[in-house]
């Protein structure tokens, strides 16, 4: 089906089949965005303190605890993709309810948590959650938003996120600067409510129904109810979930990579590290929406070609460190910073928008679910690919990384040539 027709069928299954007749919300619903706060607090407060949380509450070794996490993960992978075929049936509202509520739960479990197995199996609970949200929260704004704001959506969802995470990662360091058990049992329980809290906004957000796509009997519902080979046979799924796997490695490089890199390698101050972190979150809570709005005219696959791009300058930055005077460290690490931010910010909203956007209305969830399994992928892999190039010589990191954003550039324009304009 052709990316117009596709939108004339969308357009007719959202005014046909919005569960409560009031249809789609025309700006962004501050419900939604309340939710997506609550839920940045309270992983600010926990997850740049998980690995501390598991050593001090738990007691486990640090490589064990690295060793569960990624278990997790990995065994969580298949998640997004039964969710997808999920909400084709189901809709999307239902299962991102559910995903926060599954958070809540691992969180809660957390509190109990004593041993490898039992990390394993609650973080396990925990990621399917994750992934249950992203994939299902992205088909949401797929049905309630109009084609032409889902980028612009997904960029006030990124705004909200990033602020509240800036604040728990304040609120979450001022516990662990106490360093007491109940200190860190705090963050893991505050998660947990932010959860519920998400959980309990959504429950109730105005004009999001339920329906996934065309209301049952119509002739296109017949139509595009494909499996998961059908879908796995589009050959523009395929070009932008491996184009992803590498963007999201890129992605990780600033949370991930770079206070190793600015403290082992080049022995410069740690606090570098944090403020460059810090400054990315305000950056992106400042100038998400208004970036993604300005770029809105040009067309969704020269957006993260883009993105590409600038990741690729703030590697290269980075790679400059490592021959610049300590005096000059500085400077490289802004220009880095920018380029690692622009890049995010070009990223994050408008390839959400473009995956939901190449999927026929029947088969969204599918869609989405294939292209976060590359993702949650991506995710889980970073850590290990990042931190292994780094002990293989302090420019290793840099090469593959600037060669991955060339292979997924390249990628991209293939998906380009393959389709109508992406605009909309």
């Amino acid at each position: 089906m052709s990316v117009e027709a596709n939108m004339s069928v969308e357009a007719k299954g959202r005014s046909a089949g919005s569960g409560r007749g009031a249809g789609p919300p025309a700006v962004f619903p501050a419900r939604l965005g309340a939710a997506v706060l609550a839920d940045g607090i309270g992983t600010g407060m926990f997850m740049p303190f998980s690995v501390l949380y598991f050593v001090h509450v738990v007691g486990l070794p640090l490589s064990d605890v690295g060793g569960c996490l990624t278990a997790a993960s990995l065994l969580a992978l298949p998640a997004s993709m039964l969710t997808g075929s999920l909400v084709d049936r189901r809709g999307s509202l239902p299962f991102v309810v559910g995903g926060d509520l599954l958070g809540a739960a691992a969180f809660i479990a957390y509190l109990w948590v004593g041993s490898a197995w039992e990390l394993v199996l609650v973080a396990f609970v925990a990621a399917l959650g994750q992934a249950t949200v992203r994939t299902a929260g992205t088909a949401l704004i797929a049905t309630m938003a109009e084609p032409g704001q889902r980028a612009v959506w997904l960029a006030r969802q990124s705004a909200a996120r990033n602020a509240g995470y800036g604040v728990g990662v304040l609120a979450g360091t001022s516990l662990v600067v106490l360093g007491s058990h109940t200190a860190y049992l705090l963050l893991a329980g505050v998660n947990a409510a932010s959860y519920l809290a998400a959980a309990a906004l959504l429950g109730r957000l105005p004009g999001a129904g339920t329906s996934a796509g065309p209301p049952p009997g119509t002739p296109s519902a017949a139509q595009e109810e494909p499996g998961y080979g059908s879908v796995l046979r589009d050959r523009r799924l395929r070009l932008l979930s491996l184009a992803g796997l590498g963007l999201v490695v890129c992605m990780n490089v600033l949370p991930v990579l770079l206070t190793t890199y600015l403290t082992a390698v080049l022995g410069h101050w740690v606090f570098l590290g944090g403020v460059a972190i810090a400054g990315n979150t305000v950056i992106v809570v400042a100038a998400q929406a208004a970036l993604t709005r300005r770029v809105q005219r040009f067309p969704e696959v020269r957006v993260v070609q883009a993105a590409a791009a600038a990741w690729s300058l703030g590697f290269l930055c980075l790679w400059i460190l490592s021959v610049v005077p300590w005096w000059g460290a500085a400077f490289g690490l802004l220009g880095a910073v920018a380029s690692l931010t622009l890049a995010e910010m070009l990223y994050g909203p408008t390839v959400g928008a473009l995956a939901a956007q190449l999927a026929p209305v029947g088969a969204r969830g599918r869609h989405l679910g294939v292209f976060y399994l590359s993702w949650s992928l991506g995710s889980a892999i970073a850590p290990a690919v990042l931190t292994w190039l780094l002990s293989e010589g302090r420019q290793w990191p840099w090469i593959v990384l600037i060669a991955a954003c060339a292979a997924s550039a390249t990628a991209l324009g293939r998906i380009q040539e393959r389709t109508a304009p992406l605009t909309t």
